[in-house]
């Protein structure tokens, strides 16, 4: 098959949806070597970056904006080259051409929490996402709760969407046992003796408000801090956020760490009492993974994809609720069995997530799109 890639995220800070097409995009060109791949960016800059994979070839369309890229500049690639694939790991496809479209679903928020959307992102999303969920051939989405609410939302035939969960290198992500490794990373970082970790992108929908109250109502009777470890923006609940800590008291008690690297994570989320993830709505929840991968205990939120992700290898909070929050909490780092039962459970439930898996499923629905329509 001939299979365009879509990358005009690729221009966009590091993010989830950046790590998931990062991760993804090695073992396709591996696990589906018989295939050839076209990839298109909007950055020159970017060529070059996956020159070592044979069946892969790297274009640029520089044509700016998103309608006018997604919409004209990519259908006209595709009628030229002829793809049978048109591929999108982020959200849109082009409405127009004869390839097959497929694009990535990673989360429904837009309609579980559209008050954390300002009004013309909501608009956007309403008039949108039906017409890209019908032009599509195929849909794949993180979660299967993201599937059910894309049905619940959109008129749009189920069996067209499919739930591949993300995946997680366990060479990247795993139980480090080396005390000089672990010792240099808190070091690096100066991290103290006993601390609470939380990772992602401060925002309302990742419920950090919540988390450092409940964090205030714990702050008497541990000593813990709180670090915080993700790149630092001008995100919506920011300001929010860090106002909190000051009317709370905790101003010497929590931690930003800004962006960490991969490579420094495991050590990060090894040496942590726990994971705190509460957040009011995850789509899938990539750090979910990585912290049971490397033995960190894990309380998070009992709505959105946690549960589905972590199932009893987690202690689940309601998010909306800050004494259940702080006593989640309280229950990890006094109830030691309870903890070292929770590692353990955690350190198989990783084992169900891999890139790998990911690639193949997805290969699968490549597969899936080119079949002959069956006439009814």
């Amino acid at each position: 098959m001939k299979i365009c890639i879509m990358l005009r995220h690729y221009e966009q800070l590091e993010g989830g949806v950046k790590h998931y097409t990062k991760s993804l995009l090695p073992m396709l060109f591996t696990l589906g070597s018989q295939h050839q791949y076209t990839l298109v960016y909007q950055n020159p800059k970017l060529i070059g970056i996956y020159a070592r994979y044979p069946n892969v070839e790297e274009l640029v369309v520089r044509v700016p904006g998103t309608v006018l890229w997604d919409q004209i500049a990519v259908p006209w690639i595709s009628r030229n080259r002829q793809f049978d694939i048109v591929f999108n790991p982020k959200f849109t496809v082009p409405l127009l051409g004869r390839a097959r479209k497929i694009w990535v679903l990673h989360g429904s928020e837009w309609f579980v929490i559209p008050k954390h959307f300002t009004w013309y992102d909501r608009i956007y999303v309403a008039a949108s996402v039906p017409v890209y969920s019908r032009a599509a051939d195929a849909i794949i989405s993180v979660a299967r709760f993201v599937k059910d609410d894309l049905v619940k939302e959109v008129d749009i035939d189920p069996g067209k969407i499919f739930p591949i969960h993300n995946g997680m290198n366990p060479k990247d992500f795993y139980f480090i046992d080396d005390a000089a490794r672990l010792d240099a990373v808190r070091r690096k970082y100066d991290l103290p003796e006993k601390y609470i970790i939380w990772v992602g992108q401060i925002g309302t929908r990742k419920n950090i408000q919540r988390l450092l109250q409940a964090f205030a109502r714990l702050k008497d009777d541990f000593p813990h801090q709180l670090v915080i470890a993700g790149e630092q923006r001008k995100l919506q609940g920011g300001k929010e956020a860090v106002s909190e800590i000051e009317k709370l008291g905790l101003v010497d008690r929590v931690r930003f760490l800004g962006w960490v690297n991969h490579d420094e994570l495991p050590a990060i989320y090894r040496m942590a009492d726990h994971f705190c993830f509460p957040s009011i709505y995850e789509g899938f929840g990539i750090p979910l993974i990585e912290a049971m991968a490397c033995g960190c205990p894990v309380v998070s939120a009992n709505l959105g994809a946690p549960p589905e992700v972590c199932e009893d290898a987690a202690i689940l909070v309601d998010p909306y609720d800050v004494d259940a929050i702080a006593a989640g909490m309280r229950r990890i780092m006094t109830d030691q069995p309870l903890r070292a039962q929770l590692i353990a459970r955690g350190l198989e439930r990783a084992k169900a997530f891999g890139w790998e898996q990911c690639a193949r499923q997805v290969l699968e629905v490549f597969d899936y799109v080119m079949r002959p329509k069956q006439k009814s």
